[in-house]
């Protein structure tokens, strides 16, 4: 953990709120939307139009409604029944480097997608072009190596789709082989991806190891749906898949030959809840988890005796899940605390520093205490949990991302008028210029945006409570600061002998427009009276910009000329205490 001008260096948190709550929840609409019988049949009916050539897939655009576009990834017939064995091992993608974390700082992928991928990679392109600017129900899908290729190309067009789209796909795959590594598993998007598995067929887990005391570097992602004749049962758990998979493709009878027929087995699926297990579990089990877990299993052919055979011990899992339930239960709950001791712990340094006369922005700038460089460690927890929480609101769909984002707003916003302050002091006294374009966080552009789209203009009775309480208040401005700043820098370059006419002038314009920036927050009650503090930059700025009023322009005139020079400022804030 490193601190560096405010932050703490620390890997971002990629356990993302998914776009359903779990994986029931993403199988159940597919499934009650029609999405897995329209899929599959476009699926099979454009695969049955291809010819035998070796094997290679093909993209096929179909738009059902105008509201809904299907792409699907079509297999020939060869890639369906023989994929590409030989292509089963992993290897580093250029292409797919923006699943990269600081946990998982390179990701693999399965080396027979890839190629067929990057294949098609100029076609694919121009279809993403596309697809980005289209609106409506986005699906994404294909059969067996199509699949592999369907959700590759599905991650490849996340990345580069608008945040604020409404609209985003959905991957369905229908016996698809695994595809990645490590890295795949900590994608935000892993609740975009519903894999259909049926339990007759092999090539889901095609390239894992025959044997249980192998260990293997392919992991699953996104949410698993496991049919059989019997039923259907869903999982989101990557270890519990992984074995089923490998049961599955050791067990299957025929082996690659065979062909699973997925409109059969899926038939029924229509008008059908996803299995969750009948009441006399509880009789036959103790655990509700456990009995919930077994009970789906038995539904796609996994009695208890295959358990045991296969070593899947459920109430290790279980034991495993609660573990980390409750471990993740109480981070959170010890960084919302820390979170609001921090914040605090600024009030205080706050009020501390206008006691000194010189306002907390210029304590930290300068520096002189300890308590200042503690400061900075505050902020650095601070940046790093308001990083995280944009980030994630900027991955969940617009209107859910809305409303979490409503939640929190309140508190973003006092963070980021008190915090980025200090981001400013620390960017000017390291020497920088420019911060609005040169050394702004993004979160912190993100946080005042949507502030901004719902902040509406003071009415006459909040202008009066402002009034009121304007000796309480932050600055509303976060960047404030950062104007000051950049006033400073263009009186000293007004005085500079070196400077050319053209600078001059253009410098000048800057404290005008400044002036008038200033004299609106003032009127609005949306500064501080720490800004008039003795020692602070903005006083500071004022002494240089009068010096050079009285002496080069003495006949200049301003609303904030005026208000400083017959100390107006003096009663700013003066009726609230």
């Amino acid at each position: 953990m490193v601190y560096v001008r405010g932050r703490i260096k620390r890997g971002r948190r990629m356990n993302q709120d998914p776009l359903f709550s779990s994986a029931g929840e993403l199988a159940n609409f597919v499934v009650a939307s029609n999405l897995i019988d329209y899929d599959l049949a476009k699926n099979f009916e454009f695969q049955r139009c291809q010819t035998a050539f070796p094997c290679s897939v093909q993209p096929m655009v179909y738009h059902p409604t105008p509201n809904r576009t299907i792409v699907v990834f079509i297999p020939s017939p060869d890639c369906t029944q023989y994929p590409l064995p030989e292509g089963g091992d992993l290897v580093p993608s250029p292409e797919f480097k923006f699943l990269c974390t600081k946990e998982c700082p390179s990701v693999s992928i399965n080396r027979a997608a890839l190629t067929l991928f990057l294949s098609l990679h100029d076609h694919l392109s121009g279809l993403k072009a596309q697809l980005t600017e289209r609106e409506g129900q986005l699906i994404i899908t294909g059969h067996s190596l199509g699949g592999s290729v369907a959700s590759l190309f599905t991650l490849y067009l996340l990345d580069s789709m608008d945040k604020k789209r409404k609209c985003r796909p959905i991957c369905i795959t229908f016996g698809s082989p695994l595809i990645g590594n490590f890295g795949l598993q900590h994608s935000q998007w892993n609740s975009f991806f519903l894999h259909l598995v049926s339990n007759k067929d092999p090539v889901p887990g095609l390239f894992l190891p025959s044997s249980h005391s192998q260990t293997t570097v392919y992991k699953p992602f996104g949410t698993y749906l496991f049919c059989s004749e019997l039923g259907c049962a869903c999982f989101d758990n990557p270890d519990l898949i992984l074995k089923l998979l490998a049961v599955i493709s050791s067990e299957v009878a025929g082996g690659l030959l065979q062909v699973v027929d997925y409109g059969e087995i899926l038939r029924n699926l229509k008008n059908k809840a996803i299995w969750k297990g009948p009441q006399l579990a509880g009789e036959r089990f103790t655990e509700p988890f456990s009995a919930g877990i077994i009970m789906k299993l038995e539904t796609i052919g996994f009695d208890q005796t295959k358990l045991l055979q296969h070593n899947i011990d459920i109430r290790r899992m279980e034991a495993e899940a609660r573990s980390l339930t409750k471990k993740t239960k109480a981070s959170d709950i010890k960084e919302l605390n820390d979170i609001k001791k921090y914040m605090a712990l600024l009030e205080w340094y706050k009020k501390k520093s206008k006691d000194a006369k010189k306002g907390y922005y210029d304590c930290f700038k300068s520096g002189e205490f300890r308590r200042d460089i503690a400061v900075g460690e505050f902020m650095g927890h601070l940046n790093a949990y308001w990083e995280d929480m944009v980030a994630e609101a900027q991955w969940k769909p617009q209107t859910e991302g809305a409303s979490f984002r409503t939640g929190w707003l309140f508190s973003g916003t006092t963070y980021r008028r008190m915090v980025e302050p200090l981001d400013i002091a620390a960017f000017y006294r390291d020497g920088g210029t420019d911060y609005i374009n040169n050394g702004r966080s993004q979160h912190y552009k993100l946080l005042q945006q949507w502030y901004e789209e719902d902040a509406k203009p003071p009415s006459r009775d909040q202008l009066d409570s402002r009034k009121e309480k304007v000796s309480a208040l932050l600055t509303e401005d976060s960047c404030f600061w950062a104007y000051v700043e950049e006033a400073i820098l263009s009186c000293e370059s007004l005085k500079n002998a070196n400077s050319s006419p053209e600078q001059r002038e253009s410098s000048w314009d800057n404290l005008v427009m400044f002036g008038e920036y200033v004299m609106e927050q003032i009127e609005n009650y949306a500064v501080s009276p720490e800004i008039f503090l003795e020692e602070s930059s903005f006083m500071k700025w004022w002494g240089e910009y009068e010096d050079y009023i009285d002496t080069n322009r003495n006949f200049y005139s301003s609303r904030l000329v005026n208000f400083t020079k017959r100390s107006s400022y003096k009663q700013y804030g003066r009726r609230a205490i």
